[in-house]
């Protein structure tokens, strides 16, 4: 007759969803404005005597489960003490609404009080089965500061590419990656499962359902084996609605335990291959286009330039340069270019395809200090002024297709101190022999191989 207390232990999570619904109701029927404060005072009286039965059921059940469970008293002693008070004041507002006549407003005081008791009480709760930020961790930090809430977030494993083998295979892989996906619900302050994931002792040690790892033995490895379980499965691990490691994690997860679980061995004397790693390299990032402090264009000028019928967006939300274009302005000659003088310093995308303006307009497009992508195509163009696009320092694709330009003329280029890929689809130069320059041409007339299916007639 062993297994009835912790089976009875087991059915809190069944009982304390039943009485948090009926006291809510509870508490609804006081605030819910009536002709009369005396309206639903039955049914209030009998939704907080309900309220208080199913939740001494579910307050004991709670406490065999922590006796049965292996609980630590740190973890759930918040969470416990809240849901007794809960289940006694429930007791005294039964009694107190049995003697009153009418809803009175300490009445609705204390109702207000038994439903902070509620939401905390449900809160801890949530924090011993999904973990303490199950809540915030979903919300953005910028948030969780304006609440004045700090949090310790835990990065992303990554590796060195250049000293990747050197990195210990367990303190400089397998432990961060545990920390970053298991640690919100197996760590000393948290045993879940009677289960800590944040230290080799720990994982060595195992949880409830005894060890998770057997060195060599992926099957018998619950460490590795709830992993790859369907996410459906109550055995998988993480929670499916927690978040879960990536496909090479749990492959370097696998490694480890193929080889020996070493602590002491470095990633190199393991044999670890690089590909199986490569994936957690440090990737530095550099934005395209370039991080300024500059005020937005006011919106009234952005509508006096689209009323010329220039094209105009701000790239981003928070970045206040301007992609140009005057796709639907086919008209755009020299003179027109004083109407984008005042937002020079802004623009950073500019398409003058197929207009009318001549050589002459790279003159002013030379200044253009954050442009990083200009578009020329189609206008008359003979290539005597390239040179000055060398004053363009953050300028890294340049458009010339349909153009009258030959190699000569983009030997001006040489040497550009940013520029990446120069497009010459349909000009002289994209018939001659390629030359070496310091960024990549694209010439165009691409030829995809033939496929069986190209012939097949439907």
């Amino acid at each position: 007759m062993e297994f009835i207390l912790p089976l009875l232990g087991r059915f809190h999570p069944l009982f304390v969803h039943l009485p948090i619904g009926i006291l809510l109701f509870g508490i609804l029927l006081v605030f819910i404005p009536s002709k009369t404060n005396a309206t639903f005072l039955p049914s209030i009286r009998i939704a907080f005597l309900v309220g208080f039965i199913v939740g001494l059921m579910s307050a004991i059940s709670g406490f065999l489960q922590y006796q049965q469970e292996g609980y630590t008293w740190d973890t759930v002693q918040i969470h416990l003490i809240l849901g007794w008070i809960t289940v006694i004041f429930s007791l005294g507002l039964y009694f107190q609404f049995r003697k009153a006549q009418e809803l009175t407003q300490p009445l609705k005081i204390q109702s207000g009080l038994i439903f902070l008791f509620i939401t905390l009480t449900g809160h801890f709760g949530g924090n011993i089965t999904h973990g303490e930020d199950y809540f915030l961790e979903v919300l953005p930090p910028g948030l969780l500061a304006t609440f004045g809430i700090e949090t310790q977030t835990v990065a992303q494993f990554t590796l060195d590419e250049n000293s990747w083998e050197e990195a210990l295979f367990y303190d400089g892989a397998i432990q961060p990656i545990l920390n970053y996906n298991c640690s919100s619900c197996h760590n000393p302050r948290n045993l879940k499962g009677e289960l800590d994931l944040s230290t080799i002792k720990g994982l060595m040690k195992g949880g409830e359902n005894g060890e998770i790892l057997k060195v060599g033995n992926l099957k018998e490895s619950a460490l590795y084996a709830r992993l790859i379980l369907p996410h459906e499965d109550e055995e998988h691990m993480p929670p499916a609605e927690k978040r879960q490691p990536r496909k090479e994690e749990v492959e370097l997860i696998k490694i480890w335990i193929e080889t020996g679980a070493s602590v002491d061995k470095t990633l190199a004397q393991a044999t670890v291959k690089r590909t199986s790693v490569q994936a957690f390299f440090r990737k530095e990032e550099n934005p395209f286009f370039p991080i300024t402090d500059l005020k937005p264009v006011s919106s009234d000028t952005l509508s006096i330039l689209r009323g010329k019928g220039f094209f105009v967006e701000q790239i981003s939300a928070d970045n206040s340069l301007l992609r140009i274009s005057c796709l639907n302005f086919p008209a755009f000659s020299e003179k027109d270019w004083k109407s984008l003088k005042e937002i020079s310093e802004h623009i950073t995308y500019l398409d003058l395809s197929d207009t009318k303006a001549p050589e002459s307009i790279i003159d002013s497009i030379s200044g253009l200090t954050h442009l990083t992508t200009l578009k020329l195509n189609g206008i008359e163009i003979e290539g005597k002024g390239l040179a000055k696009l060398k004053d363009s320092k953050n300028l890294k694709l340049l458009y010339l297709n349909s153009t009258a330009l030959t190699l000569e003329n983009l030997t001006q280029l040489d040497g550009h101190p940013s520029l990446e890929k120069v497009y010459i689809f349909k000009t002289p130069a994209s018939g001659q022999e390629k030359r070496d320059f310091s960024f990549h041409l694209e010439t165009g007339d691409f030829l995809l191989p033939k496929l069986a299916s190209d012939t097949i007639v439907y």
